[in-house]
């Protein structure tokens, strides 16, 4: 069993803590990372978080361009991402340029192999001395780091090999639970939480941490997260056979991804009550649930969700013997 790195989880949570401080203002923060792939991943695990912008950086006359032109969202974070070798162009515009990085207006985050920090660190020391943030992620794409930053991002769907790996789970998210005071980030690890032990067979588990995400988000007013326990606890009352409670929870969590235009959301949500009704034996209202559902995952690209609603219509007109529509 690996043993887990406190040094690793501190440097994830000190990034999106300072990411999450910096709305709304420039910052430059600097991060090395181990790889490219792992790069991308810690990308993902971000934009779960904050709405992100991602500019790769190929020329110093490009980057001089989008740092001047480019008119972010206040709230987003713009990740710049810097070739594993640096040309001069780049590295002069990174050194000349500097202060650019905090005219946006939002935070620059700018990751970089820890080969290509040496070359800013020598042949563009104003732009390094510039910083306002330095973080270190070392290991392995799926190492402990990727580990550290998927709890902290908390994605409901996650999947997971093992038991093992959800236990593993569990002991980092109550390692966060116990030292983050960011509400919005403890209402995202409880929900977490709650999944990991619906997954285990632990509804009453699950319940009582989605039950402590739901007051926390209302309580700072994040109506995604909201939606998102709502949705979670319905889950979690269908697992224990009581259909008519999960109901109730899928169509508040569904009321609320309407009125903040979250279409993923209301997809998810339009097929956990046609599963609800198909489970109860109301075929045809299940039906009416899996088109609507499908109908927004086709308007949206969701490929995978499309898929699911397709496989669930299928199920419904094979248990109305209608096998040739199936």
């Amino acid at each position: 069993m690996e043993q887990f790195s406190l040094r690793d989880l501190d440097e994830v949570d000190l990034l999106l803590t300072e990411l999450e401080i910096s709305r709304g203002k420039g910052n430059l923060i600097l991060c090395t990372v181990a790889s490219p792939a792992y790069r991308d991943h810690v990308i993902e695990a971000i934009a779960r978080r904050f709405p992100v912008r991602v500019m790769a950086v190929e020329s110093g006359d490009a980057l001089i361009s989008d740092l001047r032109s480019i008119k972010p969202d206040e709230k987003a974070v713009l990740i710049w991402t810097l070739p594993e070798t640096l040309s001069k162009d780049i590295l002069d515009a990174l050194n000349n340029f500097r202060e650019l990085f905090y005219d946006n207006g939002v935070p620059s985050l700018v990751l970089m192999t820890p080969s290509a920090l040496d070359e800013v660190i020598w042949k563009a020391p104003d732009f390094w001395r510039y910083r306002g943030g330095y973080h270190i992620l070392n290991g392995s794409e799926r190492g402990l780091d990727y580990q550290a930053v998927e709890a902290l991002s908390t994605p409901l769907d996650f999947s997971y090999e093992s038991k093992e790996e959800l236990l593993r789970r569990i002991r980092i998210n109550e390692y966060l639970r116990d030292k983050i005071s960011d509400q919005r980030e403890l209402a995202c690890i409880l929900g977490e939480l709650g999944t990991v032990y619906f997954l285990l067979g632990e509804p009453l588990k699950a319940i009582e941490h989605y039950e402590q995400a739901l007051k926390i988000s209302r309580e700072i007013g994040d109506r995604g997260g909201d939606g998102a326990h709502l949705g979670n606890l319905g889950n979690a009352y269908a697992g224990m056979g009581e259909t008519r409670k999960a109901i109730e929870y899928y169509e508040q969590a569904l009321k609320i991804s309407r009125e903040i235009g979250d279409r993923r959301g209301e997809g998810n949500r339009l097929g956990n009550l046609g599963n609800a009704y198909a489970g109860m034996g109301e075929t045809r209202k299940a039906i009416e649930y899996y088109e609507q559902a499908l109908k927004i995952s086709r308007e949206i690209g969701d490929r995978r969700g499309e898929g699911n609603h397709l496989g669930n219509l299928g199920n419904a007109y094979a248990g109305m013997g209608e096998t040739r529509k199936a």
